[in-house]
């Protein structure tokens, strides 16, 4: 699109899984591109910053307001990526840090840009910020933006996501020349992903475990019978940028759900990891509490207003992300690489 050329755009986040491949998109529509991360997750874990050199790069922690402000000094537009994220399991051991930095980030970096006369603010909120009690069967029905008040999110990091979706929306009713736009996003996977077993989503780690198996079990914490959608980074990219892109006709664009289909169970996504691998794998069951049982969105409104559906199959994202992985792990020192035993998915 030509309304991204000469664009100056900053992602924060931008050495991360999302916003790393953000970059390279927004630099191929030859956008004026700087990248504020604090790389604390880089070493290790599968970042590659393939646009190292080609961007304005600031190493720059979030929860320091004078970062933040330097960050968003001379930029048109921000997408935010710039958080505290990992695994269900280090939600459950971190409550307290996740949803403190991620308030104060969220809060840092909306007031620098509304300081530095930021034009558009992009927001990825989460399916987290839905209600548990809405979650709690596989079967349960999709979940509609409105579903999400009264809010009661499964962990701190959905409280964080709901207290971030309204500081931009009031923003955006108190600054006039504010646009914003802001997609729930549900499991993006894809090349590029972090490798680390304590903080990775659940593909990552399961494909490492399967190309590690048997020197390490191939462990899947839970039933197996929960389930889940999944988006291919390229198809949430498409999102991202029409979300954006929509907000020249119309100020505030979204809360909107973003995610692939079809419903998926953890299990049938495990064996078909272990069909990728060619091995004869046992599933080892690991017992496990299981907060959320059905966690499926309904994508109608990004369909009808944003003009969006997923391309990639999760069979075909699945096999692209399988050969990265595989390829990443016989690339990387053995030294470098985290016990493979030592977090669940």
């Amino acid at each position: 699109m030509t309304i991204w050329r000469n664009a100056r755009v900053l992602v924060t986040g931008g050495a991360g899984f999302i916003g790393s491949r953000l970059v390279d998109r927004l630099l191929e529509l030859e956008a004026d591109v700087r990248v504020a991360d604090s790389l604390e997750r880089a070493p290790g874990g599968g970042c590659d910053m393939p646009w190292a050199g080609s961007v304005d790069f600031r190493a720059l922690d979030l929860l320091e307001p004078d970062a933040c402000r330097r960050a968003c000094q001379g930029r048109e537009v921000v997408f935010h990526f710039g958080a505290r994220v990992g695994s269900v399991g280090y939600y459950r051991r971190h409550p307290y840090r996740v949803f403190a930095d991620n308030i104060l980030m969220d809060a840092h970096l909306l007031q620098a840009a509304l300081a530095a006369g930021v034009g558009l603010f992009f927001y990825p909120s989460s399916s987290m910020v839905y209600p548990i009690e809405k979650q709690q069967s596989p079967d349960a029905p999709p979940l509609r933006e409105e579903d999400a008040l009264p809010a009661n999110p499964p962990n701190s990091y959905g409280w964080a996501k709901v207290v971030g979706e309204m500081a931009v929306r009031h923003a955006v009713e108190e600054v006039g020349n504010l646009r914003a736009a802001i997609l729930r996003l549900e499991n993006i996977y894809g090349p590029g992903q972090d490798l680390d077993l304590e903080r990775a989503s659940v593909i990552p780690v399961l494909m490492r475990r399967a190309i590690e198996y048997p020197r390490v079990p191939f462990q899947l914490y839970g039933t197996g019978s929960e389930t889940r959608n999944y988006c291919y980074i390229s198809d949430a990219l498409d999102g991202i940028l029409l979300a954006a892109e929509t907000t020249w006709r119309k100020r505030l664009v979204g809360p909107i759900n973003l995610t692939g289909e079809p419903r998926v169970r953890i299990t049938d996504l495990a064996r078909e990891i272990v069909r990728l691998s060619g091995k004869e794998i046992e599933i080892a069951f690991v017992q496990a509490e299981t907060m959320i049982w059905g966690q499926v969105l309904d994508c109608t409104k990004a369909r009808v207003e944003l003009d969006w559906a997923p391309k990639v199959g999760l069979q075909d994202g699945l096999q692209r992300t399988y050969a990265w992985v595989r390829a990443t792990l016989a690339d990387a020192p053995s030294a470098t690489q985290p016990d493979a035993r030592r977090a669940g998915a």
